[in-house]
Parts: structure tokens; C-alpha cells; sequence
């Protein structure tokens, strides 16, 4: 293959744009694969990144980006830019804002125009790489083809910077440091993203700009979840591909590490079959492959299935309703009601035993009656699978390591939901103003529970957690001392449960299709 290193290219804005190009040496025009993150285009992923032994990458690897050879190999160039202030490319970093945004539109177009392309331009790539195709896709660039956005969030505040209002401190503090400052080309530069959010508690129209307005988008997308990705990127993605307005929208929602199945075979198959259709024009069907699939849990194990939308229509959203005084999730609502206490830092667990195999796929909602003698809660909801014999399942994290089946968060000061989203199973918060609570005053929460997939197999039992905190999340924690201020947050926080308080999960309860079992 020919390959062109930092070559400059100016966007409209002004700014000088480095790019790698590979493209086959064959000559002749060919489709274009264009990424942009601000990661290092030519850093080789082993120098820096983790999870580089899950991959066969070839001499050209870098972190979430397709391998230029394999697709260079079938006949497509690639295209790898440094994000401003980023890298190679000169000027100051606006991570996910509209500069950074107008420079890969930029690229796209100028990949687009150049003598070895066909004209057609697509995006693939993971995480960052499928943030940035949200947003470009909105822009309505005319050389964009069709997207895969693989592990990509869609909303800066709910899914990266702020779960239920609670900022997402040790991930993103982690993330900055690893992945970030490595590539800015001087000490200082840009405003981490965690200081920005530290300081912007309610959602404002800085959160809004870095946000892709995801209806305005109509081109082709194959879209890829994971359910383990409960920290960033899986509601992004079920949002994305649902709030679009495109004709084609495809689903795959995998189970393993962030980065493990997007080069596995059948991944690399599906996307080029994908973009062979929309980028070459070969009439091979991709259009009528089926719209979702996905890899449903059972326990350590997964297995396929194709749905034809989501959330699935025959769905059962069915009410387990909370009984602090049995410690359980039960069908049948109680009709005394009654309370139990926990310190701010503590937790509490239910417990829910079908009669029966019963599997929840979907999204999920809690709805919990709290009260507290401090002026705010943090509510943290993890989900999981437990044996009878006690051991509990867990899915799959970004980096392989165990993180709850299911995870949602909400401050109880950030409890006002925004009516024209919300539906029953996934509640939206509006986050624009602080509802503080009056000491031991009970109010209702609606959190919202990322969606998930779990086989509760006969004898088993769903508990459901709720925490004052997660510590013990590592890297994916929310404890950053400025955003949970003891002063604010700590007392005893009660649970209220029966009679006129109803508090409930709303569960996702799949039924088999006709003639299944």
C-alpha cells in the first residue's frame, strides 16, 4: 500500500490538519475510511495502550482505529487525523466541540475530493472515533456516506461527564491522564473536561455544543453496543441509532471488552459488508440484514439472536415491587407501608427468585421513595445474578475485569425528569436546575437503569443494589470530594416502600417468540 504521512491539509476555520493516508498501490479510485481523534494518529498502540493482545494489528495499529492494512487489503484508503491541539496538529484542543467537530468534517471533505477517491467517505472506529461520526453525521457533510459508530456516546453530560448529575470523576480524571495529555503539544493547553464539569454541575449549553443534535442525521448506520460499556458508551449508542432519522439502522449490541469484538472475524465481515454496500454500491443485500442483534447473557455465556427493533415489542415491562420488610422484590405490591435506614455510604440489597427461567433484556427503571436527613442523596442502583449457592455473575468491563450487570445513578436534587422524553422504562432528567430535599421528607426518584441482558435461570435470583456509593468501582468510581460534599450528602437515607409509596423496578421480562422456548 501507499502510505502518505502528516500531510497538511487546512480546514475552514483555518487550522493546519495532519493526516495519514493509506491507500492500495494498485492505483484507481476507492472508497475512504476517515477517522479523527485526539489520541495520537501514529502512536503504534503497544507503546501506549492496553488490550493490545486481543488484537492481530499489524505493523499500522492504533489504539480503536481500523487496521489500515486489512482494508487497504480490500480496497479502500484510510484516513487517520490528529484532532486540533492534538498530536501533530497545531492550535488548542476543544475536545468534542464545535472546532474539533468542523475539523473531521473537514477531513471527510477533503478525503472526498481527492483524486484516488471514489467520492464515497465513511466512518468506523471506536469510542472517541464514534463520538466524533455522531456528531460529523449531524453536520450533514456531503461526502459521508454511511457510519459504524462502535461504542460511541451520544449525550457529554448523562453518559460521560455527569451519570444522574454525579460527576464521573475517576474515569474521566483517568482517561485525561492516560490517553490525553500524553498528545497535547505543550504543559497547559485546554481545560481538563473534569474541571469543566466540576464546575458545571446543571446541564448548560456547554454540555449542550458537545452533544450531536441526533435526529438531523439520515445516512446508513450500523451501529455496535456492549453491555458491559455501563461507564460511557452504551446508552449512547441505543440512543443514537433510535433518536436518528435514517431509512437503514443497524444494531449489534456485543458482550467482551471494549475492544476485543470490533476486530473479531464476524465484526470485520459485518462492516465491510456494510460499507461495501453503501460506500461501493455492490448490491449485496446489507440493507435487509437483520436490524438488531444481539448477544444475549446467560450467566459466563452469551448466544445470538435477531430482533427485529428495539426495545423488543413483546417486551412485558413488569413491576417488582421493593418490601423492606422481606428484603425482596415481590409481584404483588404491599400494601403496608414501611421503611428501612442506611448511612449515606451504605447499601441495601433485594432479591427477586422467578418461579421460572426468565430473561430481561432491555431497558430498565427504578422508582424508589427516599427520604434522608441530609439536603441530597446519591443514589447508586448495580444489578446483578446471584446462584443459590451465593456466587454472583458479572458481565464484562471495558478492560475485562467484573462490573455489574446493570448499573443507574441519580442525585436526588437532580430528580426533575423531562416529560417529553421520559418514558416509563427510561426515565430522561432534565438536570437545568437543584431540587434540594427537605430532611426527612420522602420523594420520588426515577432513575434510570442502562439497558442490559441477563437469563435469570430457574433458582437463581436478580438482586438489585442500592448503594450511597460506589467506591469500590475503581477507575469508574464517583467520589470526588468537591462534587460530594460531606456537608451535603451525609446522613441516613430511608427507603419508603408499600402503600402510597410504590416504589418498583421496572423490568424488561422477554418472553420467547412463538414456537420457541
Amino acid at each position: 500500500m501507499i502510505i502518505e504521512r502528516d500531510v497538511a491539509l487546512r480546514g475552514t476555520q483555518g487550522e493546519l490538519i495532519l493526516v495519514d493516508v493509506f491507500r492500495p498501490d494498485a492505483g484507481g479510485e476507492v472508497p475512504v475510511i476517515v477517522t479523527m481523534s485526539p489520541y495520537g494518529k501514529d502512536v503504534p498502540w503497544q507503546d501506549r495502550f492496553p488490550l493490545y493482545e486481543q488484537t492481530d494489528p499489524g505493523d499500522e495499529a492504533v489504539w480503536e482505529t481500523p487496521f489500515p492494512a486489512w482494508w487497504v487489503e480490500r480496497g479502500y484508503a484510510v484516513v487517520r487525523a490528529d484532532s486540533p491541539g492534538t498530536g501533530k496538529s497545531p492550535g488548542t484542543a476543544d475536545l468534542l466541540g464545535p472546532s474539533e467537530v468542523q475539523a473531521y468534517v473537514d477531513v471527510i471533505e477533503w478525503a472526498g475530493t481527492r483524486p484516488w477517491s471514489n467520492g464515497k467517505v465513511g466512518a468506523l472506529g471506536i469510542s472517541w472515533l464514534a463520538m466524533l461520526q455522531w456528531h460529523a453525521a449531524a453536520r450533514r457533510p456531503p461526502h459521508l456516506a454511511a457510519i459504524i459508530p462502535w461504542e460511541g456516546s451520544s449525550d457529554v453530560y448523562r453518559e460521560f461527564l455527569r451519570h444522574g448529575g454525579i460527576l464521573s470523576n475517576a474515569f474521566v480524571d483517568f482517561w485525561w491522564r492516560k490517553q490525553i495529555e500524553p498528545q497535547l503539544p505543550s504543559p497547559g493547553g485546554p481545560i481538563a473536561l473534569l474541571e469543566e464539569a466540576r464546575a458545571r454541575e446543571n446541564l448548560d449549553d456547554w454540555y449542550e455544543e458537545r452533544s450531536p443534535d441526533l435526529e438531523r442525521i439520515e445516512l446508513p448506520i450500523l451501529a455496535s453496543g456492549n453491555w458491559g460499556s455501563l461507564v460511557l458508551h452504551q446508552r449512547g449508542i441505543l440512543e443514537g441509532i433510535g433518536r436518528a432519522a435514517s431509512v437503514v439502522k443497524q444494531l449489534v449490541i456485543t458482550s467482551g471488552t471494549h475492544i476485543g469484538p470490533f476486530y473479531e472475524d464476524w465484526a470485520k465481515e459485518r462492516q465491510e459488508r456494510f460499507l461495501d454496500r453503501w460506500l461501493k454500491g455492490i448490491d449485496n443485500g446489507a440493507e435487509h440484514d437483520p436490524p438488531v442483534r444481539l448477544a444475549i447473557r446467560d450467566r459466563d455465556a452469551f448466544f445470538w439472536r435477531d430482533e427485529d427493533e428495539w426495545p423488543l415489542a413483546r417486551t412485558r415491562w413488569t413491576p417488582l415491587h421493593l418490601d423492606v420488610a422481606a428484603r425482596g422484590l415481590v409481584e404483588d405490591a404491599p400494601q403496608t407501608a414501611d421503611s428501612l435506614d442506611f448511612p449515606s455510604d451504605g447499601r441495601v440489597a433485594f432479591r427477586y427468585t422467578p418461579a421460572s427461567e426468565t430473561e430481561l433484556t432491555g431497558p430498565a427503571s427504578l422508582r424508589l421513595w427516599v427520604s434522608s436527613t441530609a439536603h441530597d442523596v446519591d443514589v447508586f442502583v448495580h444489578v446483578h445474578l446471584e446462584a443459590p449457592d451465593g456466587h454472583r455473575y458479572s458481565g464484562i468491563g471495558p478492560q475485562g475485569s467484573p462490573i455489574p450487570l446493570a448499573m443507574g445513578w441519580l442525585r436526588a436534587s437532580h430528580r426533575e425528569r423531562d416529560e417529553q422524553r421520559s418514558e416509563p422504562f427510561r426515565p430522561v432528567h432534565r438536570h437545568r436546575r437543584l431540587l434540594p430535599l427537605v430532611p426527612g421528607e420522602p420523594v420520588c426518584l426515577d432513575i434510570e437503569i442502562w439497558p442490559t441482558s441477563i437469563v435469570i435461570p430457574e433458582g437463581h435470583a436478580l438482586v438489585v443494589e442500592i448503594r450511597g456509593s460506589d467506591d469500590d468501582l475503581g477507575v469508574f468510581a464517583h467520589n470526588d470530594p468537591h462534587d460530594r460534599d460531606p456537608r451535603r450528602f451525609s446522613g441516613i437515607t430511608t427507603i419508603h416502600t408499600g402503600g402510597s409509596f410504590d416504589s418498583h423496578l421496572l423490568a424488561p421480562v422477554v418472553p420467547p417468540r412463538d414456537g420457541e422456548t
